[in-house]
């Protein structure tokens, strides 16, 4: 799903910049990181991610800075904020639920996107992933302002730009110099090209550790990983380039695409994490809860206009299925202790046969 968003975004830029087709566009994009990715593995991710975000940074500090001296500095983020303010209030009515369910999306995505747990498993230590998460936060937190300048910016010199998604592009081209401009976009790509690598590796490597095993009853055998890997990597980047096809904007992607797929994995996670009692009915009875209240949602539009997308009620009603049937079904034989150790030997198993 997160992978599908990202091909969504990057094709977008991609397909304001050259007017190419919008199917191409998304096939190019997605083509892009599948090669670096299939060539060079996880360490071409890391590698690749780190270069990007230099340039993502840097293009995006510098178009947020001379966006905001076009739209009149503070004064002129006031004016546009309340303009802002009274379209969506007119638009949306009184109700702060959509806000809320914008938010709540937002939080729900970040505690259960794959590849963040795909970093924690390969930290060297503790410490230090929780030394890196935390500078990651507070990053994230200071560039929220960026994206949110220039939109705003962009808002203010066309206010009637069709596409929100495009605010980038356009100010890259319309409003910057043509060197600042294609840093800006440059910095877009990267943005988007970046995560989708991070997201394909984190499928990858659930479909070769634990489909696979799940499957064939073992892990797959040294001389075979790779292999698998890249025809893993085909096969998540192609259902994710078909979800992408599908859709029509970027947010509105999302927020779907979260409701239907990530509220009940941030479910499992949380629960997981903090309530022992929570077993693999329990599970899946809130994966299933979490899709069916989202997938319910879609045919009733007065609904998800009410509630501003069916996020909120989806991650109530897969907390309470999954709270209800974990209580009324024998707890997991194995404790979270138990199950820990089995998957390090796995691991270390795994390891040793690679290394010999």
């Amino acid at each position: 799903g997160w992978l599908g968003a990202h091909i969504l975004g990057g094709g977008r830029y991609l397909q304001y910049v050259t007017d190419i087709n919008m199917n191409l566009a998304l096939v190019c994009i997605a083509l892009g990181f599948a090669v670096y990715s299939a060539i060079g593995g996880y360490r071409a991710v890391v590698w690749t991610d780190t270069i990007q975000a230099v340039v993502l940074f840097a293009g995006f500090s510098c178009t947020a800075f001379f966006a905001f001296r076009s739209i009149g500095g503070f004064a002129g983020l006031r004016e546009t904020h309340a303009a802002l303010s009274q379209t969506a209030a007119e638009s949306t009515g009184p109700s702060f639920l959509p806000g809320l369910s914008l938010i709540v999306a937002i939080t729900v995505s970040i505690l259960a996107t794959p590849s963040f747990r795909q970093r924690i498993y390969s930290g060297n230590s503790v410490g230090e992933i929780k030394k890196a998460f935390f500078c990651s936060a507070f990053l994230a937190i200071g560039f929220a302002l960026l994206p949110s300048i220039v939109g705003m910016a962009a808002y203010k010199h066309n206010s009637g730009l069709d596409d929100s998604d495009l605010a980038f592009p356009y100010m890259a081209t319309q409003m910057l110099p043509l060197a600042l401009g294609i840093l800006t976009l440059l910095a877009g790509l990267s943005a988007t090209m970046s995560s989708a690598s991070s997201d394909a590796i984190a499928g990858v490597t659930i479909v070769v550790r634990d489909l696979y095993e799940m499957v064939f009853g073992r892990v797959p055998n040294a001389d075979r990983v790779v292999f698998l890997s890249r025809v893993a990597l085909g096969v998540t980047t192609g259902l994710a380039l078909i979800m992408a096809f599908s859709a029509d904007s970027i947010l509105g992607y999302i927020k779907e695409m979260i409701s239907l797929f990530v509220t009940g994995m941030c479910v499992c996670a949380v629960l997981g994490r903090l309530w022992p009692r929570y077993n693999a009915v329990g599970a899946i009875a809130s994966l299933v809860g979490a899709f069916t209240t989202a997938l319910t949602f879609q045919f009733q539009p007065t609904w998800a206009e009410y509630w501003g997308g069916s996020v909120i009620p989806a991650l109530v009603v897969a907390t309470l299925l999954g709270v209800a049937l974990s209580l009324v079904t024998p707890a997991d034989k194995l404790s979270q202790q138990e199950v820990v150790e089995i998957l390090n030997r796995r691991r270390e198993a795994m390891s040793s046969e690679q290394v010999g």
